[in-house]
């Protein structure tokens, strides 16, 4: 299924909006690096709905390509594209002093038109935008993403929602790596824990004031195994969460929440700890600084559904 309606622009049947689908192959086209020497325009065009011009970079100098550019918008009937809606292309091609053709489509060609177009290649260089490349463009970058959401403001916001990218807050990218192998955690598919260390009473003290003393986060498993390890001694326990988990807004406030609630508490931090936490705050933010996804609800709603889940530590020292 689309993750973009293309049936959000309208079609060419007049009023305001009837060159939406022009404008938007101008745009697309322009953020592909095409130089746009004719703009769309109303009335007789001669077979053509833009003309585009391609520089390409060889070892002696640049080459410039002329590009004809037909646009073909069909996503509401869903009809594909078939060759009388492209007729005599190289007449096409010539009277407006072209050597390239695009087809830049809503649906797809037919497959009479796909032999047209491959015999054109013969003689002149043919490209052909179509409902799926140019949704894959759209959603490949973040000014792909911009232009959809001018032209395809709906599907574009569900898209989204449920596709979130980190926020461009700081200067650089989010970066959070393993304390063992030194693995990205926060890359395409984020994973690893975050591990917390704090001292305990084994007697009951209303006194005690736990400290936290050491804050990592490291993939599950073996590396995990490796730095309990180095870090596990008696009189520390334990708590870890999801860094996935930490990445949905509600449980990322929690957390912070419930940080601010142990220090006015009275809890400690080892410059260790505190240094940590707040290095994992500041990259986590721009994960977090979206609307939460469908997924994110369901997550939430699981766990706020274990009793021991209150957004901070999952430790489990029996309060």
């Amino acid at each position: 299924m689309a993750a973009l309606d293309l049936t959000e622009i309208a079609i060419p049947t007049g009023g305001k909006n009837r060159d939406q689908f022009e404008l938007f192959a101008r745009e697309f086209l322009s953020m592909k690096g095409f130089l746009v020497l004719n703009d769309p325009d109303r009335g007789a065009d001669a077979g053509r709905d833009l003309i585009v011009e391609e520089i390409r970079q060889g070892i002696v100098g640049e080459t410039k390509v002329r590009w004809l550019v037909s646009c073909k918008h069909k996503a509401h009937s869903g009809s594909s594209v078939s060759p009388s809606d492209e007729p005599d292309i190289r007449d096409r091609l010539e009277t407006h002093e072209c050597s390239g053709f695009i087809g830049f489509y809503s649906t797809v060609p037919s497959s009479g038109l796909a032999t047209k177009l491959e015999a054109l290649q013969k003689t002149n260089p043919s490209l052909v935008f179509d409902q799926e490349r140019i949704e894959a463009e759209l959603l490949a970058s973040r000014e792909g993403l911009i232009l959809a959401r001018r032209f395809m403001p709906i599907s574009a916001a569900v898209w989204e929602k449920d596709h979130p990218k980190a926020a461009r807050i700081f200067s650089q990218e989010p970066s959070l790596r393993c304390a063992a192998c030194s693995k990205e955690l926060l890359g395409e598919h984020p994973s690893g824990i975050v591990v917390g260390w704090k001292t305990y009473s084994e007697e009951y003290d209303p006194g005690f004031k736990p400290k936290h003393e050491h804050v990592y986060w490291c993939c599950k498993g073996p590396c995990d195994d490796k730095l309990e390890t180095m870090y596990g001694r008696p009189g520390l326990i334990s708590g870890w969460e999801d860094l996935p988990d930490l990445m949905i807004p509600i449980a990322y406030i929690r957390w912070v929440m419930s940080t601010l609630n142990e220090l006015q508490d009275g809890q400690q931090y080892s410059p260790q700890a505190f240094d940590a936490t707040k290095d994992m705050l500041l990259n986590l933010f721009p994960m977090i600084a979206r609307e939460p996804s469908m997924q994110n609800h369901e997550r939430i709603s699981n766990l706020s559904a274990i009793p021991s889940y209150l957004g901070g530590w999952g430790y489990d020292d029996g309060k």
